[in-house]
């Protein structure tokens, strides 16, 4: 079955299609950040063009990745939301959970909530812990909220109700009544977006959903409605942040959970390009146009965490943003890309990102209005991207533009075009190697083990910088690396992630409750990834549950036994496997203390497809394409280095640095201090040297 798959990026929205044959074809356009559908549209109708008639296009399937929702939030551009509580809990989004990112800090600063306090509304009534009712619903409250919100011509609406997570009904009451009251509005009710204990992190994760759902609602029915236009009858896949491709209508109701589709598709393609050059274990290095991810992937699997935290006042202070309730693959995201802007900061220094050029304007040498000189820019100057090669040469750059914005820069900082190139180029590759330090110290691992799997657009010009930095002695660039993450989509498996909190402990452990939990939950996940085209002798169950000591304030996430072992050695292999991973967390065990259940995680899922190729290249000396000058550091000048065809490079051929090896989206750069060759399937690996 032919694929085709796209991740709207930043800057660069990217392609990858696997027709009937298996053949990968791949394709780049510049995004439309105003309307990220149109560049969509746009690369699908030229892809289709180029490619026709190698497959039955009513067969093809469509997967997406987006920014759509990570924009809207952090863009601030998402809808007029209201926020709906118990009475006397309106100011939750303000209150937070009392904690400090910062205890010293006595002006300490958070993200103004997405709703703000006049659309926060308090309903009176009560559901305790225990499901009794203390207060039942008042619907004229609720009606009264509608009426507000339709003088207000407020769309969307985020519902979050004490102990809803377990006891939902005075939350599906308000939404069936606030749809009574307007058909068109759109309701999240918490029990359905993140039926999981903490008040605030639940209502966090709401808002978020609410904020940006009739967005993604809008970006689907575009979609839909444009592929359906070309013949494409298939339903449209969506990737989520744990790494799971789901179909359009649960994308368009939970799109909290795509916040970080793109970069969960780079790392499931680098687990896979890891595995195939022979590595179980590898650093992922995404660098595209406006941000880089660093994701460790341990064992051949990303690693899924069950919270993420968006839109942080400061960068790398935990509980400085917006936290979110949801699976999500750990990594670490900076504002570090092609498109970032470098300026002479107030003490006359260089600095670096966040703030980038993007799509629009984007950088100077792209001559659409950008006058600011970028990382980009930078590189071209350096000689590291060529601009008769620029994405295969469909894209035209202009040094002279590059040079010209430079200069500017340089003049104010004192320093020659040359180094403040340079500059820019070594200050983005020290942010990126600091942050993917600290990612890596967070989870215990030495960077310094793991070879690097870098792509994306930018990603391979800087690996050989960043992996010198972190003292990483081999980089795997894939084919096609600036279009990896779409290329990541093909790979990916239909899954779906549900959670639920129902507190249980060990010593009063219910076989038969947790069946009925797991029961229920397996039921729905199974629902959602068969009406995805999966056969339903396809579909795996993956269970675990957050655990924790009784009285502790966090739980950590521990796999199930097998559900079919009688009682007393299920409840031993479960005591055996929490106690193993808290040891291995926290250097000891907590004797004599109670343990407990609180929340049951369900992952549902096809199988992984696989799309890599043998290499074909006929090796017939035809791989050198020229020459051109690059800057090379270690010698302190420009050096006249070879440039190389990564397709036309013969298996095994061994490329000595300083080099260029060319692919048509994105370019390697292999440095003073490395030798690279293609391997099997077509990788270039570069082995790094002092």
């Amino acid at each position: 079955m032919a694929k085709l798959a796209f991740d709207t990026g930043g800057t660069f929205t990217d392609f990858a299609l696997l027709d009937d044959d298996g053949e990968l074809h791949l394709h780049k356009v510049l995004s439309t950040p105003a309307n990220p559908a149109d560049a969509v549209a746009q690369g699908v109708e030229e892809l289709l063009a180029l490619h026709a008639g190698k497959f039955e296009i009513r067969e093809l399937q469509v997967l997406g990745a987006t920014t759509v929702v990570t924009n809207a939030v952090l863009e601030r551009k998402g809808v007029e939301t209201a926020f709906i509580s118990t009475a006397g809990f309106q100011d939750m989004l303000r209150i937070r959970n009392e904690g400090r990112y910062d205890l010293y800090d006595l002006q300490l600063k958070y993200p103004e909530p997405l709703v703000p306090r006049r659309s926060s509304y308090g309903v009176r009534e009560r559901i305790s812990a225990d499901g009794t009712v203390v207060t039942i619903l008042n619907e004229d409250d609720v009606r009264e909220i509608a009426a507000k919100l339709m003088d207000k011509g407020i769309k969307s609406v985020a519902v979050c109700l004490l102990h809803a997570y377990k006891f939902p009904q005075h939350e599906r009451r308000i939404a069936e009544l606030l749809k009574l009251c307007d058909k068109d509005i759109f309701v999240s009710i918490s029990s359905d977006v993140c039926p999981e204990v903490r008040e605030y992190d639940r209502a966090s994760t709401t808002v978020v959903n609410a904020y940006t759902r009739p967005q993604m609602a809008g970006h689907v029915a575009h979609l839909q409605k444009d592929f359906q236009s070309r013949g494409i009858t298939r339903n449209l896949l969506w990737m989520t942040s744990s790494g799971g491709l789901i179909p359009s209508d649960r994308a368009a109701q939970l799109p909290v959970r795509l916040i970080e589709s793109g970069p969960a598709a780079g790392a499931v393609a680098a687990a896979e390009f890891g595995r195939i050059a022979g590595e179980t274990s590898v650093l992922s290095f995404d660098m595209g146009g406006t941000t880089a991810k660093l994701c460790l992937i341990p064992n051949g699997e990303p690693m899924v965490g069950t919270d993420l935290e968006v839109a942080r006042h400061q960068r790398f202070r935990r509980g400085s943003g917006f936290p979110l309730k949801i699976q999500s693959i750990q990594m670490i995201e900076i504002g570090a890309g092609g498109g970032s802007i470098a300026v002479r900061n107030p003490l006359g220094l260089l600095n670096v990102g966040p703030r980038s050029a993007g799509a629009s304007p984007g950088p100077a040498a792209y001559q659409l209005g950008g006058t600011e000189p970028t990382v980009t820019d930078a590189d071209i100057l350096l000689g590291y991207m060529g601009v008769t090669s620029f994405v295969g040469g469909s894209f035209k750059v202009s040094k002279e533009a590059a040079h010209e914005a430079m200069s500017k820069l340089a003049e104010s900082l004192g320093v020659s075009i040359e180094r403040c190139a340079w500059g820019i180029h070594d200050l983005i590759n020290e942010s990126m190697s600091e942050a993917a330090a600290m990612h890596a110290s967070d989870l215990g691992v030495d960077p310094r083990s793991l070879p690097m799997v870098a792509f994306g657009g930018a990603g391979p010009v800087h690996a050989y910088g960043v992996a010198r930095k972190l003292g990483i002695t081999k980089i795997i660039c894939p084919v096609g690396a600036g279009v990896t993450s779409a290329i990541g989509l093909l790979i990916a498996p239909v899954s779906v992630d549900l959670s639920a909190s129902h507190p249980m402990a060990v010593s009063r452990w219910d076989m038969q409750g947790m069946k009925d939990i797991l029961g229920g939950m397996a039921a729905n996940g199974a629902q959602v990834v068969t009406e995805a085209g999966v056969p339903n002798d396809q579909v795996t169950f993956k269970y675990t549950v957050d655990m924790r000591h009784v009285g502790q304030g966090h739980e950590i996430t521990v796999s199930l036994p097998d559900l079919a072992l009688p009682q007393d050695q299920f409840i031993t292999e479960l005591r055996e496997n929490f106690d193993g991973l808290y040891r291995d967390l926290f250097g000891r065990t907590v004797e004599e203390s109670g343990i407990e259940v609180i929340t049951w995680r369900l992952r549902a899922s096809g199988i992984k497809d696989q799309v890599t190729r043998p290499h074909t290249s006929s090796g017939q000396g035809n791989a050198l394409k020229g020459h051109r000058d690059i800057y090379v550091h270690e010698r302190g000048h420009t050096v006249n280095a070879p440039i190389y065809d990564h397709y036309a490079l013969a298996i095994g051929e061994r490329i000595h640095g300083p080099a260029i090896v060319e692919q048509r989206e994105s370019t390697v750069v292999v440095g003073d201090h490395a030798t690279a060759y293609v391997d099997q399937t077509g990788n270039l690996i570069m082995d790094l040297h002092a």
